[in-house]
């Protein structure tokens, strides 16, 4: 029982890991964890399952750990749906998703160590990332 109880711990804090960084803020910009909305800065951390929401006349700048970086403009709506780059394991899975707004996209690490692993979802369509940058809006 006490084994099953570290085990449940472990898997808990590996599934709600900091995987980026919030490198530059503008404005008011709001992330959804688990059903309440956080206040961020230029320094917080975000983990899978947030949903990141600007408003009028606001931007975001993140960073993932591998070196990832997304640009989010004012208006949008993007959700870091999952995403996992252990190299030491070969564990590899992003799954990003702009559902309104414009953002851009350029890949870290990923694009050398397993670039058919990442997702980023718009609403019409996916788009494979080769390591590559790229710009995208969704009205």
């Amino acid at each position: 029982m006490k084994k099953n109880v570290i085990l449940l711990l472990i898997l808990s804090s590996l599934t709600f890991a900091n995987i980026a960084i919030v490198k530059k803020i503008k404005g008011t910009v709001e992330v959804k964890r688990k059903g309440q909305v956080i206040s961020i800065r230029k320094g917080s951390t975000l983990k899978n399952g947030d949903v990141i929401l600007t408003k009028s006349k606001s931007s975001i700048g993140i960073m993932f750990d591998d070196g990832s970086r997304v640009s989010l403009g004012e208006k949008a709506l993007f959700v870091i749906n999952h995403y996992v780059v252990k190299p030491s394991r070969k564990e590899y899975d992003i799954d990003l998703e702009l559902k309104k707004g414009k953002a851009m996209f350029s890949s870290g690490k990923i694009s050398k160590l397993a670039p058919q692993a990442v997702k980023f979802r718009i609403p019409e369509g996916a788009i494979g990332i080769r390591g590559t940058k790229f710009v995208v809006e969704v009205k």
